[in-house]
């Protein structure tokens, strides 16, 4: 009989693909990052409705090794008042969504992970998120973020693309058309379903499925070589951001709030045991004594 081979650790970085046991033993002891991708469904001028999700996923798909974290299953249903009224729109009322979202935070946290970014791609969601996430740490004492791609982007989208990006536009085409291309219909594109966000003008439903802010057109660039390079930058440069940021929670992780101590050592917070502990029973880490003064 064929001896059975220990699966690589960390080669599996989806949390909805690892067993078990598995991720008991990876989190908290390995991992204690985690990558919640969150979008909605909802018009995006010639690219599919799932763009808010595919992105985010993509993303944090593409960082985990690097950020040494799990990715969590995409919450895929959001708050889109705006868009929510044209064909394939989802809109989910935002008290309801930021009460679903602090939930599901919560019991991550409660699985092991003491540091969580929210990985969002879809703009309607931000108010609900920061809500859910400040909610959460205070609760819990986590560290949690929320992080939208596309406004840190920006001017990755003016070197890489020519043009700003905006809702449906030149950015989430061109990440659209680099991951999953077959979700990109250029023969659909009419410069006419553009519109021009006015901060004098609120409508439900906003009459354009893309939507470009301060004048300036973002109208999509079809050009697969420079939709690459573009999402190749993305990847590098949201990498840089939320690295620093990892490595800083985790510098200054100590001391912690009262309830991310709490427990100490006896494993009562998260999926830990005195043998397996959780996030609020791993040790300081050790520092430098101080010679005493002369």
């Amino acid at each position: 009989m064929t001896p059975r081979r220990s699966r690589p650790a960390h080669k599996e970085r989806r949390l909805s693909h690892l067993n078990w046991m598995e991720m008991g033993e990876v989190v908290p002891r390995r991992v204690h990052t985690l990558l919640l991708p969150v979008g909605t469904l909802e018009a995006h001028g010639i690219t599919s409705l799932g763009t808010d999700n595919v992105i985010p996923t993509r993303l944090s798909e593409a960082l985990a090794e690097r950020l040494n974290a799990v990715v969590a299953p995409t919450i895929p249903y959001g708050v889109t008042a705006h868009l929510g009224a044209l064909a394939g729109g989802t809109h989910v009322r935002a008290d309801a969504f930021t009460d679903y979202v602090a939930a599901v935070l919560t019991t991550m946290s409660h699985q092991g992970f003491s540091n969580i970014i929210v990985m969002n791609g879809h703009g309607g969601n931000s108010e609900a998120l920061k809500e859910a996430v400040r909610r959460v740490h205070e609760e819990t004492g986590v560290y949690l973020a929320v992080f939208s791609w596309w406004t840190e982007c920006r001017g990755v989208s003016e070197e890489i693309l020519g043009v700003p990006g905006g809702h449906g536009g030149s950015d989430e085409t061109a990440a659209m058309l680099a991951i999953a291309s077959e979700q990109v219909f250029p023969d659909r594109w009419d410069p006419s379903i553009a519109f021009e966000h006015r901060d004098s003008l609120v409508a439900y439903p906003t009459p354009g499925s893309l939507i470009f802010y301060g004048g300036r057109r973002s109208d999509p660039v079809f050009h697969t070589k420079r939709a690459l390079l573009f999402w190749a930058k993305v990847v590098d440069h949201v990498g840089d951001v939320l690295e620093d940021l990892i490595a800083r929670w985790d510098r200054e992780g100590w001391p912690a709030p009262r309830s991310r101590r709490r427990g100490h050592g006896r494993g009562t917070v998260g999926n830990g045991s005195p043998q397996r502990p959780g996030i609020a029973a791993v040790p300081p880490p050790q520092l430098p004594r101080r010679s005493p003064k002369k």
